[in-house]
């Protein structure tokens, strides 16, 4: 039996985002939140909690502050790193409207391309074809044997 890596891509990938807040403060970010009350409103999340995941996420590069100007308020916003964790996000979601419940109300979100309500969806790059679990092996790109 293999040792599985000390480190591995989705260790680091888990890491970013393992505590309790961090992906609600990403979502409320993607949902339009950027000043820290907005922020605080939408998470929930103590003060002094929110204030550590904020610097915590603005330290792994999934958020940066965002100075006033343009007619907006300084704040956060998502950096490319953040906006990609947002559809890690999406795939959640479709997992909670599957799992969460009737009385949990969904939202629905629409493609802005096409205006058709949308649902994430994990597919094979190389084939097109839709991902299951069970559908695939782990391998290490570079194991030291």
């Amino acid at each position: 039996m293999k040792n599985k890596p000390d480190r591995d891509s989705l260790a680091v990938a888990l890491d970013a985002v393992s505590d309790r807040w961090s992906l609600h403060i990403v979502r409320a970010l993607a949902f339009g939140a950027s000043r820290y009350t907005d922020i605080l409103r939408a998470v929930g999340a103590p003060r002094d909690v929110l204030s550590s995941r904020l610097r915590k996420l603005t330290e792994s590069g999934i958020l940066r502050p965002r100075s006033p100007g343009k007619g907006q308020p300084a704040g956060y916003e998502l950096t490319q790193k953040g906006r990609d964790l947002g559809q890690v996000i999406l795939v959640l979601k479709r997992w909670g409207d599957t799992h969460g419940g009737e009385a949990v109300p969904q939202v629905d979100f629409v493609h802005a391309v096409c205006g058709e309500v949308f649902v994430a969806e994990v597919r094979c790059h190389a084939c097109g074809k839709p991902v299951r679990s069970g559908e695939f092996s782990v391998h290490h790109a570079s194991q030291d044997c």
